[in-house]
Parts: structure tokens; sequence; C-alpha cells
């Protein structure tokens, strides 16, 4: 891994924790948080340079086989918000790039809220590049019981695989070429992005996991890693794991740094699982994998 990733790793040990903020409110006691690949997931996709996404064919299917395969149950939300969107099993909007990132999370917020959480069931989320945001902007507009929010939410894990959470620099020249509102909110410093808080809590608490890659050239590692999390993982450059295929990489093993709040130190390893493996495993355990 490069130096810049081992700095980042030194200075994120020292300076992160595992922050949780107080629970929202809920109408009944929040589900019990455990070990289970029984629950609902939501798969949550990223920006698109085309502005429509094929949601399982074109962008989950591997992650969704190899979870099967590793023995997943829960049901499959593949979430789409592009009007031409094809192959996706949950709507939650007919937008375009120019349809805000907290609009979405709003929608997202709704859809989780009337399908599970209003009936006591907690979801897991798995979510690619601007996807994370997505969610991100989802829990925080619950937690600040906005007007037009749900009133709570149950969301027990969330992975995020090379999510802009600090912004993108290449954000910029999308927005210059394209005047895109959703490439707007992924500039560093912007104005959505200062609006999110920091690994946002559901009703039930929320343990996050953040994955990176030293290859992606679009989400800088310290990015992709750059909010408070209870687990991080880094993979190191050379592996070929790019920014379009990171959520696809199902298989091999990997050089890759770790990080997780119970231990609080960095630590290395060459046998590190795949991407979708770290994935699987971080919405399985409740809080230590």
């Amino acid at each position: 891994m490069r130096r810049k990733a081992i700095r980042l790793g030194v200075a994120l040990a020292l300076a992160l924790s595992v922050i949780v903020p107080a629970a929202g409110s809920a109408g009944a006691a929040p589900p019990v948080r455990d070990n289970s690949s029984a629950r609902p997931v939501y798969f949550v996709p990223g920006f698109s340079t085309s502005g429509s996404h094929d949601c399982w064919f074109g962008y989950w299917k591997a992650a969704g086989e190899a979870m099967w395969s590793y023995g997943w149950t829960g049901s499959y939300h593949t979430v789409s918000f592009y009007a031409p969107d094809t192959n996706c099993n949950t709507k939650i909007y007919n937008g375009d790039r120019n349809t805000p990132i907290n609009d979405l999370g709003r929608l997202l917020a709704w859809n989780i809220y009337s399908s599970y959480s209003k009936n006591g069931i907690s979801v897991d989320v798995i979510a690619h590049s601007m996807g994370g945001l997505v969610i991100r902007a989802a829990l925080t507009g619950v937690a600040r019981k906005l007007q037009g929010w749900p009133p709570y939410l149950y969301v027990e894990d969330v992975t995020t695989i090379n999510t802009p959470h600090r912004g993108t620099n290449l954000a910029d020249l999308c927005d210059t070429l394209g005047r895109f509102q959703q490439c707007r909110d992924m500039i560093p410093g912007s104005s959505f992005l200062n609006s999110l808080y920091d690994a946002p809590q559901s009703a039930q608490g929320t343990d996050w996991t953040l994955i990176g890659s030293d290859d992606d050239d679009i989400v800088s590692t310290e990015s992709a890693l750059g909010m408070s999390a209870g687990h991080k993982v880094a993979y190191q450059s050379g592996q070929g794991i790019e920014h379009g295929s990171v959520h696809q990489t199902t298989t091999g093993s990997y050089g890759q740094w770790y990080w997780n709040y119970y231990d609080n130190k960095w630590n290395w390893t060459t046998a590190g699982a795949p991407p979708v493996r770290v994935a699987n495993n971080a919405i399985y355990y409740w809080w230590k994998w």
C-alpha cells in the first residue's frame, strides 16, 4: 500500500472512534441486534454517467449471486432512482442526474420505513459509490427529525463501497461537462456533504463498514474511509480493484489494511477477502467480524 494509505491508517486509528448518536424515536422497542443472513438487503447504486442503470445484470448480479452462495437468505432490494433504469425491483423515484442526493435519501428512507421499519423489521444496506451518500442522507434526515421524513428507521448494518464521503475531485469535471446536481453534491466541501452526520444512526443503532481501494482513480482511499465507522478496509494498489468493478469483485485474496473499533489499530494481511465477501460479512455480524 502506498505511504499515503499507511499515514491515513495511523491518523484514523488515533483520531476516530465509533460515534453512536442517540437513537431516534420509535413506536415500539427496536428489533434486537443479532448476527443474521436473513435480513432484507438494500443494494444502492452510484452515479451513472449515462443516466441509467441495469440494476441486476449490469450492477449487482455478481454480488447478489455470491451472497447466495455464502448462505444469504434475506430478500434483495435493487434500488432504482433514474427513470430509464432496468431490471430493478425497488423504484424509489423516476429521476435523473439532477435529482439532489438528499432527495434520494428521503425517498429511500420512506421506502425502508414503509416496507420494514414501521412493521418492526430491520434491514441491511450495501451501497456503492454515490449510493453510500444516499443511505447516509437517509439516516441523517431521520436522525435530524426533518419535516417530511419518516419518524424512525431500523437499519442495523451499512457497508459503503468506495463512497466519496469527503467528495471526489472528479465531481468538478463532471459538473463542468454536464452541470448535474449530483456532481455538485459530490464536490469536496459541498453544502450537501457538510450537512451529513458522521456515521448517522438508526433507532436500533447502525454499524458502519467503509471499503476503499488505492486502485480507484475516481474516489480516493482517504475519501472512501473519510467518516467515522466501526470497521474500515483499504485494498492495496496494483490489484485491479477499480471503482467500476470493486462492487463486483467476489473471488481472490488481496493485500489489505483493516481497522476495527474494538482493537483500535490498523492490521495488514496479504490474504484479505474480496470486497463482496467483506461486505457480506459486515452486514451479517451485528458488531464484530
